[in-house]
């Protein structure tokens, strides 16, 4: 069950950061928006080292 719930936290958390992302490149705010991203990507790494390891035996 933790597994699932991971997962939908992963497909929220990147949707809303590419939401924030597109928003904060539309309004011409580059360095947050780059900022942003490195977040995002950043979470996405500990989130599936987390999921990797709930799905590893043992």
């Amino acid at each position: 069950m933790l597994p699932v719930l991971l997962t939908v936290l992963i497909v929220f958390l990147n949707l809303g950061g590419v939401a924030s992302i597109l928003l904060e490149f539309g309004h011409g705010e580059r360095w947050p928006a780059l900022n942003s991203l490195v977040l995002l990507v950043a979470l996405d790494a500990v989130g599936f080292w987390l999921l990797r390891r709930l799905r590893e035996p043992g």
